[in-house]
């Protein structure tokens, strides 16, 4: 999937790695206390779950152009499985701080959510360093330069 000649899929994938950057920094610091960090730590991470989706569909169609039987594609799986593993850790940590009620539920979501979201935040950045040996090591995705 390309646009304008270049591949979709990278495009995308800087917001969800900055909206969960801010995301798991907010987590942590609403677990101690910082007044207005779950609000921000919220709503970075709704955003970075949508930009995720976005970014994942984007790659799963330039996917089948990846030859199944090559190292490129044993990369690209890891890839993506580290990548669907980190969006499943921010959505628990988003649920966790939406359902909790009481101010012990509270407290114990906001530790969970950290928890979750540094987890997330761990497998992202493998991913992304999976993604980035896609490109510079194997070059999914580069075209070719005339000269």
């Amino acid at each position: 999937m390309r646009l304008w000649g270049h591949p979709v899929h990278p495009m995308l994938v800087h917001f969800p790695v900055a909206f969960w950057t801010v995301a798991a920094v907010a987590y942590i610091a609403a677990a101690a206390g910082v007044e207005g960090a779950a609000a921000a730590a919220k709503f970075s991470n709704g955003a970075g779950l949508i930009m995720a989706l976005l970014a994942m569909t984007a790659g799963l169609m330039e996917l089948r152009l990846i030859d199944s039987r090559s190292a490129a594609m044993r990369v690209a799986t890891s890839h993506m499985m580290a990548m669907a593993a980190a969006w499943v850790c921010f959505m628990l940590a988003l649920v966790m701080t939406i359902s909790s009620g009481a101010s012990l539920d509270k407290q114990i979501a906001q530790l969970a959510s950290a928890a979750a979201a540094s987890v997330g935040f761990l497998l992202m950045s493998a991913g992304a360093w999976l993604g980035g040996r896609l490109v510079y090591e194997l070059g999914i995705g580069m075209t070719p330069h005339k000269e």
